[in-house]
């Protein structure tokens, strides 16, 4: 009996071991559970953000270059672009704006973690490579946050009556005029224009 009791003790401790081990994996299964469901559902709020400002940004611009052409377009861009970006982002919870390396408005100049995924695309984007969405957590001022960004391509040849390399000399006046310091010019259709960027804090 002795012989059975010795025996019997490290086996008893083995067990509690392997079931402390088990029950700790199990709660780093369920936290990691928890942290993917989360990730996801940031990730559909960013996305569906993105959606309604290229959706109503788009819409608004068509329906003014049909009045006005090209001109209508830069002055929408300029009195709209900004204040809808931010009602939608007010709506969505989240704060959203587009930027670009070759920014028009100086309130879409990228800050340096956006400035780096734009520098991977466009050296992604020369080799051929298809550009996909970029999301992660970041540690900033010592608050987390939920980055997303989005690339914007120059998809239409609407784009290039504002942007591209053969502007009409009264819509580049009007671009001067509004934007003395623009950059976004040269573009041409299937060019990385910029990103919808979005923060999500926590």
């Amino acid at each position: 009996m002795p012989c059975l009791d010795k025996m019997s003790k490290p086996r008893e401790i083995a067990m509690k071991r392997l079931g402390l081990f088990i029950g700790l994996l199990g709660l780093l299964l369920s936290l990691s559970i928890g942290q993917q469901a989360q990730d996801e559902a940031l990730l559909q709020r960013a996305r569906a953000a993105s959606d309604a400002v290229l959706t109503q940004l788009l819409a608004r611009l068509n329906q003014e270059y049909q009045q006005g052409g090209a001109e209508r377009g830069v002055q929408v861009c300029a009195q709209v672009a900004q204040s809808l970006t931010q009602q939608i982002g007010r709506e969505q919870g989240v704060n959203i704006r587009r930027v670009s390396l070759k920014n028009r408005n100086p309130r879409n100049a990228p800050d340096a973690w956006e400035r780096r995924v734009l520098q991977q695309w466009e050296r992604d984007h020369k080799a051929g490579k298809e550009l996909k969405e970029v999301a992660e957590w970041r540690t900033e001022r010592g608050q987390r946050v939920y980055r997303y960004m989005r690339p914007i391509m120059v998809a239409m040849p609407l784009c290039l009556e504002c942007h591209g390399t053969q502007i009409k000399p009264e819509v580049r006046r009007l671009i001067r005029e509004r934007y003395p310091n623009d950059k976004a010019v040269g573009y041409q259709q299937g060019d990385l224009r910029g990103a919808f960027s979005v923060r999500i804090t926590q």
